[in-house]
């Protein structure tokens, strides 16, 4: 309902081709309108930075949020994402360093998103036309 039809497509393939008139023929009914997030404020939080250490341990003697412009407690933000950001000696790293990247873009945590194989949904549709 949030997305209307402008937006509607296949949650895991984002197909819309086949899946929107496959919906309709369900009888799931689409409204006809632009989503709901395109208002004037909805993409305010994409500008703002991030601005806290997300270290396991902040060991910055003014907490998680103080950020200063250099030595140990400058604020890195991930340099491929900048979702997350460090203090410089809450992740030992050298006054010098520039560029960090979080454990997620640099592979350590959970790891890259792996293929699925493609949509569920796509592939039974290929087989039923076909």
């Amino acid at each position: 309902l949030s997305t209307g039809l402008v937006c509607f497509q296949c949650p895991l393939c984002r197909d819309r081709d086949l899946f929107v008139p496959e919906m309709l023929l369900m009888g799931i009914r689409i409204p006809t309108r632009l989503p709901t997030w395109e208002s004037a404020q909805a993409y305010t939080e994409l500008l703002e930075r991030h601005r806290h250490c997300d270290a396991g341990v902040c060991l910055c003697p003014g907490g998680r949020e103080q950020v200063e412009r250099e030595g140990p407690w400058r604020l890195l933000r991930c340099s491929s994402c900048s979702a997350e950001g460090t203090h410089r000696g809450c992740s030992n790293l050298d006054n010098s360093t520039t560029l960090w990247e979080c454990d997620g873009c640099a592979g350590l945590g959970i790891g890259k998103r792996q293929s699925t194989g493609g949509c569920p949904w796509a592939r039974s549709q290929v087989l039923a036309v076909g």
